[in-house]
């Protein structure tokens, strides 16, 4: 097949994703595949599982491995495959031919093709020809976005086979439609839908993007681009229109919208203009009213940007990623890791040395940054956390406790980047950079550079926990007024399979923080704190390590930090008791005697994290 076409992969599990049969017992994880699926997520292909298992088993599997929440949609039970991926593909709105489905057993690929007769199908050898194609294909999704997305769509496809009324499902959905016409600075993505969309594409005009930037920049054409988001979560830029004369020149939405009645909302938006349609398209518009359950209690202007009024920023890695997608708010501003011009991870934006210097630094001090530091990137120096409109900012401690600073000699300029155990200072580590046994960002170094480096830059150490929570006081200082900050703090239960010599004793050092930071929010109304020792019931709820856990602890956060984005939009949030108060004060006494590393712990964490709950702690 074509794998440049290529969407969707849907695994077989047993003799094909890993070696044996689960149900009989002794199987073997393929690294290969397990490495196939990270690659091919980090480059916008989604990834999907039919089996015939017991789903419960394969869950625990594949987290034990930390890919379960790779997949999406997936189908797992005794029932025969063929209308089972049939029915996976309408409800991810992918088209068969975009989609490879891989099994041992032809049996099965001859079904399913039977049920999707244009639908891409294989035998578990050609894995390797897919992995040379995906190792040819640059990273495009480092960020893991069109996984997010999906995830949004499986937990909404939940929610709607839970329904009994698809009317009543929509209303409840709240989809919120946002138009806006700052179309170059979304060029990138507009153009993946320009070329790649099919379902809901009218136009079906492909392009090229000099020939797009110079339609969006004609004075005589209007263009815009829809950003969609529900109860569910965020679907982002989905949709694009250009007009000229009256007459869409471009007129599509991607597949993900596809029930929602976004592209009949669009169409009345723009007052019906002249459309030729271009071949066949899964739902065709009208002359017909907007759906009534889209912008339920806005008043749309054709001129302005339909979106809330409540700014909300997340800045932060992996533990917000993680958590976002479940976020209820159509005003995201999302800033996590992102890969730099350069191809490097920029993870170094979330720690608060940085956030804190960055946004005000002149050219000039900029200039010297990305002149001296390779793991630097132009991004990086960008915020909204400090704009006036902003809500509330979401902030993590995780990575305050990791990264190792550097102070210019000369001007004094600060950076975060790296462990703190592996200075790049120390000529004692300079072939663990370069010959990539420590954390690099996907940076090349040499030690010519860590030379020179080392000749301009001091290292002074990591924050300690009381420059944290300072540092914590100096963003209240900086963000608007009315802002509130909430901070996710660390895990003070350890994670007892720790093999990683940077989060020895992290507990611990958690603990100091947490501690810091609960006073700091009992004393100060504007800062929140999300606490994963909430969530967390013991060892099973880890991941690789004490910063990574599993999908629920993620999800009950989420719902935490939903609790705090209502409460900034028109509800207040219970205020704490004196007898709360006074239960906080103990348990931070009993954190300090390491209490919490004991095994006694473990078995009455349940009732203490309940009784938290109930005094609003």
């Amino acid at each position: 097949m074509d794998f440049s076409k290529l969407k969707l992969v849907i695994w077989d599990l047993d003799d094909t994703f890993w070696t044996g049969t689960l149900s009989e017992g002794g199987i073997l994880p393929i690294e290969r595949n397990i490495s196939l699926v990270k690659s091919l997520t980090d480059r916008g292909i989604v990834n999907s599982i039919c089996s015939k298992n017991d789903f419960q088993s394969v869950e625990v599997q594949l987290s034990e491995i930390g890919l379960w929440d790779y997949f999406v949609f997936p189908s797992v039970d005794w029932n025969p495959k063929g209308e089972r991926i049939s029915s996976l593909l309408k409800d991810m709105g992918l088209q068969a031919e975009h989609t490879l489905f891989v099994d041992d057993n032809l049996i099965n690929l001859n079904e399913a093709k039977h049920y999707s007769p244009t639908l891409n199908t294989a035998l578990p050898g050609i894995l390797e020809d897919l992995e040379t194609w995906v190792q040819s294909v640059p990273v495009s999704d480092i960020n893991h976005k069109r996984l997010n997305n999906y995830r949004v769509l499986q937990a909404k496809q939940h929610a709607k086979n839970k329904s009994v009324d698809n009317l009543d499902f929509l209303f409840e959905s709240k989809t919120r439609v946002e138009i806006c016409h700052d179309c170059l600075n979304e060029i990138d993505r507009l153009l993946e839908l320009v070329n790649r969309t099919n379902q809901l594409n009218f136009t079906k005009i492909r392009s090229s993007k000099e020939k797009l930037i110079a339609v969006i920049e004609d004075p005589s054409v209007e263009a815009g681009y829809v950003k969609v988001a529900d109860r569910y979560g965020d679907y982002g830029v989905v949709g694009f229109y250009a007009m000229c004369n009256g007459e869409l020149i471009h007129f599509l939405f991607s597949c993900r919208t596809i029930g929602q009645g976004v592209e009949q909302y669009v169409y009345s938006y723009l007052n019906y203009p002249k459309l030729n349609v271009n071949g066949k398209v899964v739902n065709m518009v009208t002359k017909d009213k907007a759906p009534a359950w889209i912008n339920q209690d806005v008043n749309s202007n054709k001129d302005d940007c339909i979106r809330s009024s409540h700014k909300v920023v997340v800045k932060g890695g992996c533990d917000f990623k993680s958590m976002t997608s479940y976020f209820k708010t159509t005003n995201l501003v999302e800033e996590f890791t992102y890969v730099g011009k350069k191809g490097n991870n920029i993870e170094l934006i979330s720690h608060s040395t940085n956030y804190l210097e960055f946004p005000f630094l002149t050219e000039r001090q900029k200039k010297i940054l990305l002149d001296d530091c390779l793991f630097a990137d132009e991004d990086m120096f960008n915020t909204s956390m400090y704009d006036g409109d902003v809500e509330i900012v979401f902030l993590s401690t995780l990575i305050d406790a990791n990264l190792g600073i550097y102070r210019h000699k000369q001007y004094g300029l600060l950076i975060a980047f790296g462990e703190y155990l592996y200075p790049l200072t120390d000529p004692n580590n300079w072939n663990l950079y370069v010959d990539g046994k420590v954390f690099t960002g996907d940076n090349v170094f040499t030690i010519e550079y860590l030379q020179e480096f080392s000749d301009k830059y001091d290292f002074i150490g990591h924050l300690s926990p009381e420059q944290i929570v300072d540092n914590a006081r100096k963003v209240l200082q900086r963000v608007s007024p009315k802002a509130k900050v909430c901070y996710l703090l660390g895990s003070e239960v350890p994670f007892l399979k720790n093999t990683q010599k940077n989060y020895e004793g992290r507990e611990g050092v958690y603990r100091q923080i947490n501690t810091l930071f609960r006073d700091l929010a009992r004393k100060n109304d504007r800062v929140l704190l999300i606490d994963f020792n909430d969530f967390i019931h013991g060892q099973t709820d880890f991941n690789d390590n004490i910063n990574h856990f599993v999908r629920r602890v993620y999800y009950e956060a989420a719902c935490r930090a939903n609790e705090y984005i209502l409460s900034v939009t028109g509800e207040s949030v219970r205020q704490r008791s004196k007898l709360s108060m006074w239960f906080y004060s103990v348990i931070d006494i009993i954190g300090r005697t390491g209490f919490y590393q004991t095994r006694f712990y473990l078995y009455i964490r349940k009732p203490y994290v309940l009784l938290k709950r109930l005094l609003s702690i």
